[in-house]
């Protein structure tokens, strides 16, 4: 009996278990997940930086030749690598771990993912110290860093604080008006909700922030994106493409302490 390919499925008909898993997953992650299968330069300085721009996709059987002082962070399936040079690497190498960065970090970069913030603690002879914790999300805004701000979801913006052992403020100055609005946290909480109502989370906006026990003012444009990326991988082209820095070394600096492999040195 011969089988064609191209031919739709008849609608009501029971798909085998394989060709209905197989459907399932291209429902669930799409036509663009092949991208997955490749590897992405997330930072890179040195010599061959220009070789290696952020952005650059390659294969697993790609090898990447690095000159001294050069080091590229690699985003692959298994989370990141980070290639000092000088030497000659080949991306095959550690590319076949079964637990990837996008599941173990699904919560960090999906906008609908756990609302609260861990801190830690460093305890010496006599007294506990705490430790200034990371941004938990990739969408809640830190009320310290400046510079372009990819949003995801405009009515349900986040600012977050490293510093919440006690009760804090913090001023948005449009610049253009030069109007101020003023949000405050309660002692003990690293979130809350962007003033939306005042101050509109459009694309290209722009604000000033300083918060009562930050050292500078920081200025924050807005990129309002218009779907949430799917997965890690377009997470990462995302915020290179739309020069989002600041959140592109929070995924960077997130993933490598997640991933306990992270460096070959030349």
């Amino acid at each position: 009996m011969h089988l064609d390919k191209n031919a739709p499925v008849p609608s009501g008909r029971i798909l085998p278990g394989f060709a209905k898993a197989a459907l399932a997953t291209f429902l669930l992650f799409g036509a663009g997940s092949v991208a997955l299968a490749q590897n992405m330069v997330v930072r890179s300085t040195g010599p061959s930086a220009s070789s290696y721009p952020a952005g650059k996709k390659m294969g697993n059987d790609a090898k990447i030749t690095l000159k001294a002082q050069d080091k590229v962070t690699i985003l692959t399936q298994s989370g990141t690598r980070v290639l000092s040079g000088p030497g000659t690497y080949s991306l095959a190498q550690g590319s076949s771990s079964t637990s990837t960065a996008s599941t173990r970090l699904s919560s960090f970069i999906n906008n609908r993912g756990s609302r609260r913030a861990r801190t830690g603690a460093v305890r010496g002879d006599s007294s506990a110290a705490v430790v200034t914790p990371n941004n938990p999300n990739l969408w809640f805004l830190d009320v310290t860093k400046g510079g372009k701000f990819c949003v995801t979801n405009p009515k349900g913006l986040v600012v977050w604080r490293p510093d919440y052992t006690g009760s804090a403020t913090a001023s948005i100055v449009e610049p253009t008006s030069g109007n101020v609005t003023e949000i405050a946290w309660r002692k003990g909480n690293p979130l809350k909700a962007w003033p939306k109502d005042v101050l509109p989370v459009a694309d290209g906006a722009s604000y000033r922030l300083l918060g009562s026990n930050v050292p500078q003012s920081v200025e924050v444009s807005f990129v309002v994106l218009e779907k949430e990326p799917a997965d890690l991988d377009e997470t990462a082209a995302m915020l290179i493409e739309k020069g989002c820095s600041g959140q592109l070394d929070l995924l960077v600096e997130t993933l490598n302490a997640n991933n306990e492999d992270a460096a070959d040195q030349g």
